[in-house]
């Protein structure tokens, strides 16, 4: 990556787990989710609303950790690609931050951040992206 700037730590992140990161105000810009070694990295952005997917710091993800959810309107995500799968957004992404892991652990991210798509005004959807 051209630019990038050091996000976190792979341990500050729970194996299984996720974590929100880049505090702005009241909700972070971005979360990581966590499985062994990889690591994924998304706005913290719901193609349906363009809000925030936590309802609380670092819930991101399932009871069981086996999506993310958004749980404004029980949006779920597959954590490989960010595809929603059930909800109100079915068929549209998550925007994925550019990351890579060091060989020391840490979590660069591509900056500046992606921007979140525009909402698509046509049939009230919003236009669905990824990378």
């Amino acid at each position: 990556m051209a630019d990038e700037q050091l996000l976190c730590h792979l341990d500050e992140i729970p194996d299984g787990g996720a974590r929100g990161l880049l505090r702005q105000g009241r909700d972070d810009r971005v979360f990581a989710v966590r499985q062994g070694a990889q690591v994924s990295v998304w706005l913290n952005d719901c193609p349906h609303n363009h809000r925030p997917l936590d309802y609380r710091q670092d819930q991101f993800l399932s009871g069981d950790g086996r999506h993310i959810v958004c749980y404004a309107h029980s949006a779920h995500f597959a954590i490989a690609d960010g595809h929603c799968f059930a909800g109100p957004c079915a068929g549209q992404y998550l925007t994925r931050v550019p990351a890579r892991l060091g060989a020391d652990g840490s979590v660069w991210i591509a900056v500046p951040l992606p921007a979140a798509p525009a909402p698509f005004r046509a049939a009230g959807r919003s236009e669905s992206r990824h990378s």
